[in-house]
């Protein structure tokens, strides 16, 4: 039996995998797992603000002791792969384009992961401080800390954060978001995404900073494109994720199959050339 060229038995083998993907997840176990992660927009809901939780000096911090100007809340943790960085990379450009020192507003980034030690905070903290623009003002203003299970819960269910932690891979699935917080604790507004335009941010803190809360219109047009990306219509038997990754793994077995047969037509050719 004659064995296939390696580049052909390399595509066969993706082209199997993909076929594969195509059916591991049927379109219920997706809608469940996007269920569980996201954000559930709660504009004007209060959040409790006296959860103690350990900031990176390592003493208590509350939301409460923040109170008197606008709070920028994130949730992210310190070994996440590659979201949480992109998520505070994007945050810190923002502020540093748009000149904050640390007036006006505060930052406030938890940690969604109990496990987290102080070291690695403080790591977080340096890193993303200096991007913001260092100083101060910054290192004052922006906050990072982590805390029990059950108040990191409590603060995420309050602003309708969603995540869920996977044993398997010890990794968090989650989204990357920014919660507008006014100054006496209300949602003001969200910001979606790993990528801030300083005008957005400063029109999301003076809305915050007035006290006002974000219309379904003003949150709209500062959106997001990751909880549209996953996010799905109940009305809608097959969610949208679910279609743009048929759709994606139907381009690649497209793709492939045109690769083998191109290479197949190509070995047949040399074949009858090389024929005595």
């Amino acid at each position: 039996m004659t064995s296939l060229p390696r580049p052909l038995a390399l595509a066969a083998a993706v082209l199997v995998l993909v076929a594969g993907a195509a059916r591991a997840q049927t379109p219920e176990q997706l809608r469940r797992e996007l269920a569980a992660i996201g954000v559930v927009e709660r504009l004007g809901a209060e959040v409790p603000r006296d959860l103690a939780f350990t900031g990176e000096d390592g003493r208590p911090v509350t939301l409460r002791a923040l109170a008197g100007r606008p709070v920028l809340l994130s949730f992210n943790y310190t070994s996440c792969a590659k979201l949480c960085s992109l998520q505070l990379a994007g945050l810190a450009r923002a502020l540093r384009d748009a000149g904050w020192k640390g007036e006006d507003f505060s930052v406030f980034t938890l940690s969604i992961d109990p496990a987290e030690t102080l070291p690695q905070i403080q790591k977080y903290e340096e890193t993303f401080v200096q991007q913001a623009g260092g100083g101060e003002g910054v290192t004052r203003a922006w906050h990072f800390a982590t805390g029990a299970k059950a108040d990191i819960d409590a603060l995420a269910e309050a602003v309708g954060f969603r995540y869920r932690y996977d044993p398997k891979t010890g990794e968090f699935a989650h989204q990357a978001t920014l919660v507008v917080l006014t100054g006496d604790g209300k949602v003001s507004g969200y910001l979606h995404g790993v990528s801030y335009e300083p005008d957005a941010l400063r029109t999301a803190v003076r809305r915050a900073a007035d006290g006002r809360v974000a219309t379904a219109a003003e949150q709209k047009a500062l959106g997001g494109f990751l909880l549209s990306c996953i996010g799905f219509s109940p009305d809608d038997p097959l969610p949208l994720a679910l279609k743009v990754m048929r759709a994606a793994g139907g381009v690649v077995g497209l793709f492939l199959v045109s690769f083998v047969g191109v290479h197949v037509a190509r070995d047949r050719r040399r074949r009858i050339r090389n024929a005595p």
